[in-house]
């Protein structure tokens, strides 16, 4: 597979997830656990030091009795208020019916003599093609008398979000005939000179403004807190209220006025803490907006993009600690932006992050079970099965791209080649090629080499890569000495019909380079260098010397205690200046003859007299061994040469090697 297409896959699969997140996103699904998600950013924050709460709690139901009290009382508490010096009150607590007549006048006399209080109106609103409205004929609002008196009304009512959690506060509120009704908040804001943090206020397309709720509730921590009936004996410190906002409302948990915000925890705010909150959003300029959708569109997509570039980049452990490495910059930057406004989701980042990872991971899985398929369909056309397993299992045996290793390598070809073909048919002679190709490559994969290629009817293995073997000169020997083996048992057999097959094996042991040559669309794993060369050049001798298999001395050194072998000559091959020393292999230790062993000893020491010059020895010597070994073609050469350098003599400077300058 091209390193380009590797990347190119899961970055792709990486911005499909970014993709598809970010058009979820965009489309608003799973919205309730994405706002579940927001809530967590929400921290405790000092609230506005002017706003207080006069809490109707369980102290005062129990001190001043049930619910509901009598309107003078709230005329009563009104009247202290005032006399505090409150310069807004918000109260939150409605009168929709007449009770007694000398406590309805008690308690307008009172809104009229304070001139700063809000009532509550409560209303029945819906989401409309229109926006967020209310219906006219089911308003509940205080009696006549003391809305008149009261300085402003406004609603109190919001609807939940579909968890049933208050995030947002609409600040008013349109009806059918065009009339509109302000928020409770607003007015309170309005009264307070607050109008012009009211219009800086971010709203939604539903006129709705996210409220920045500064703690949990009935929090000690955040707005103060005076209870209705210490209050009304005058035992708690009015200073705070001077020239304050003061909100009255039922804390008691039996009056049922409280609800589920961000901060609850699971326990729900009071009414009056939840009108608190948004009051000192305001004051505060606590905005909270959420992110455009093209900017946490685009990011999301980067998000995705990211992952599917980086992960193809690391191993699989530091491929998952730097998707929560970005998951947890995310948690982080998402806190960050909150304290500036900005409402970063967690939830659709986190998402995208596991599936992405998820993806990309299996994306890589899959493309390295495909990598494994397609080297294991390269290298069996190189190796055996097993060795094939071998590379699958641990890779980091192939070193692609080239090593120099130490390596032993087996050049084959058949003798005479281009006389055989002459004189058959193409397709009888392709059909003994294939024949003889496939057994010589089938013992080359039994004794774990790797075959190079094919070049022409020559063979081309090597051994100690792609993973190493120590014993690698040996297992190219031992499949030179099975090579003729099988050959002889096949032309016996006719396995050619009428035509014998005779090959010559060159082998080099040394130092080479290995690995993937070729370009960017095709190349092969080879091997390369001048003991390679060497290797090529020592099979060309054999049908110069006549014999089967020729190694160098650095494999004959090798294997010395393994083989049977006679020192052939002293030649310097076309291409090295250096002479190199080389070997006939006649058969392994344990079975060769005693035949053999002697033509090796008797061959060596008629070499041995050449070499010093001795060429009469030399041809006596191997007159004596054409007696037994008449055909032995290694024998007849050096006879032979031994004749012309008693006639004409070598130079004075002749070291005995045999200069070749063909190939």
């Amino acid at each position: 597979m091209k390193k380009s297409n590797w990347m190119l896959r899961p970055l792709l699969v990486g911005g499909v997830i970014g993709a598809l997140a970010a058009a979820g996103y965009a489309s608003g699904i799973l919205g309730s656990w994405d706002n579940r998600s927001l809530d967590l950013l929400f921290l405790p924050h000092a609230p506005d030091p002017s706003i207080t709460v006069v809490a109707i709690d369980d102290a005062s139901l129990t001190q001043i009795g049930r619910w509901p009290w009598p309107r003078s009382v709230h005329a009563d508490l009104i009247n202290k208020l005032q006399a505090a010096g409150a310069r807004v009150i918000g109260y939150d607590v409605n009168f929709p019916e007449p009770s007694d007549q000398t406590d309805d006048q008690a308690l307008a006399a009172a809104l009229k003599s304070a001139d700063d209080v809000v009532l509550p109106v409560e209303l029945q609103m819906s989401f409309t093609s229109h926006g967020l409205t209310y219906d006219n004929k089911r308003i509940l609002q205080p009696i006549a008398e003391l809305a008149s008196s009261a300085k402003s009304t406004g609603h109190v009512n919001s609807p939940p979000d579909s968890d049933n959690v208050y995030r947002r506060l609409p600040l008013k509120v349109g009806g059918a005939d065009n009339s509109y009704v302000p928020s409770f908040e607003s007015e309170i804001l309005r009264l307070a000179g607050q109008a012009d943090a009211l219009k800086a206020a971010p709203l939604d397309g539903f006129g709705r403004m996210i409220v920045n709720y500064p703690g949990a509730p009935n929090d000690p921590k955040s707005f103060r807190i005076i209870s209705a009936v210490n209050m009304l004996h005058g035992t708690s410190d009015l200073t705070p209220l001077k020239n304050g906002i003061v909100l009255v409302g039922a804390t008691a948990a039996d009056l049922h006025d409280s609800l589920l915000v961000p901060t609850s925890g699971g326990l729900p705010m009071p009414g009056v803490e939840v009108h608190a909150s948004a009051i000192d959003t305001v004051l505060g300029r606590h905005w909270l907006n959420p992110l455009p959708v093209w900017a946490m569109v685009l990011f999301l997509f980067i998000v995705g993009l990211l992952i599917g570039l980086m992960l193809p980049r690391m191993r699989a452990r530091w491929s998952l600690l730097l998707t929560i490495f970005i998951w947890a910059c995310v948690v982080v930057g998402a806190f960050l932006l909150f304290d500036r406004g900005w409402l970063l989701s967690i939830l659709w980042p986190s998402l995208t992050l596991v599936f992405a990872y998820a993806a990309v991971t299996l994306e890589r899985r899959i493309a390295a079970d495909r990598q494994r398929r397609e080297l294991k369909n390269a290298f069996s056309r190189y190796v055996s099965p097993s060795v094939v397993e071998t590379i699958i299992a641990d890779p980091s045996h192939l070193e692609l791209g080239g090593e120099r290793k130490r390596m032993s390598v087996l050049f084959s070809d058949i003798c005479g080649f281009t006389s055989i073909s002459e004189g058959l048919s193409p397709e009888k002679l392709v059909e003994i090629l294939n024949i003889y190709l496939s057994r010589m490559t089938a013992i080359v994969f039994e004794n774990r080499g790797v075959l190079d290629k094919y070049i022409g009817d020559a063979v081309m293995a090597f051994w100690n890569a792609p993973f190493e073997q120590p014993d690698h000169a040996w297992l190219a020997v031992s499949t030179a000495l099975k090579m003729q083996q099988v050959l002889d048992e096949m032309n016996k057999a006719k396995a050619f019909g009428e035509v014998e097959i005779r090959i010559g094996v060159g082998i080099n042991t040394g130092d080479m380079v290995v690995g993937n040559v070729g370009g960017e669309t095709r190349f092969d794993y080879t091997v390369i260098g001048d003991n390679v060369n060497l290797g090529s050049r020592l099979e060309g001798l054999t049908r110069t010397y006549g014999v089967g298999v020729i190694v160098s001395e650095t494999t004959y050194n090798e294997l010395k205690d393994r083989i049977v072998a006679r020192r052939l000559d002293k030649v310097a091959v076309k291409g090295k200046k250096e002479p190199v020393i080389i070997f006939e292999v006649l058969a392994e230790t344990h079975t060769a003859t005693d035949e053999q062993k002697k033509l090796a000893a008797d061959f060596e020491a008629a070499l041995d007299k050449y070499l010093a010059k001795d060429f009469a020895g030399a041809g006596a010597a191997c007159n004596t061994m054409l007696k037994a070994f008449p055909a032995d073609a290694p024998t007849n050469l050096l006879k032979d040469r031994a004749e012309q350098f008693k006639t004409t003599p070598p130079p004075l400077d002749w070291n005995g090697t045999w200069v070749y300058t063909k190939k």
